[in-house]
């Protein structure tokens, strides 16, 4: 476990804003503190990032729930460039109506969406 908590996800978010230009990123917080302030933060951030084509986040054991997630969905929903998408919530309490909505959202034709 690190320690990395909301405070550290809101900073990463913050500088993740200037990046515009950005085409791929992984961002790992597995196994952290993290919890829907920071996925919220994230998912803000996300919306800046235009040119992004491949996206993986990981928020496997961690306390991100519902809300976060939803917010991580609405800030790739804005993001036109996307052709792959891979989102992890396992152990969280993300249920599973939520990942369900937010992959149908997701998925375009020319959008891979995988989701665990």
């Amino acid at each position: 476990d690190t320690q990395v908590a909301d405070g550290g996800a809101i900073a990463i978010g913050n500088g993740l804003q200037n990046l515009k230009q950005l085409q791929q990123i992984t961002l790992n917080f597995g196994r952290t503190q993290v919890a829907d302030g920071g996925a919220v933060a994230i998912g803000s951030a996300l919306q800046h990032l235009k040119q992004l084509r491949q996206i993986t986040l990981v928020f496997w054991d961690t306390q991100v729930t519902d809300g976060g997630a939803i917010a991580i969905g609405n800030g790739l929903q804005q993001l036109k460039q996307l052709q792959q998408i891979m989102l992890y919530f396992n152990n969280t309490a993300v249920t599973h109506e939520t990942r369900q909505t937010i992959r149908e959202a997701l998925e375009k034709p020319s959008v891979r969406v995988t989701m665990h």
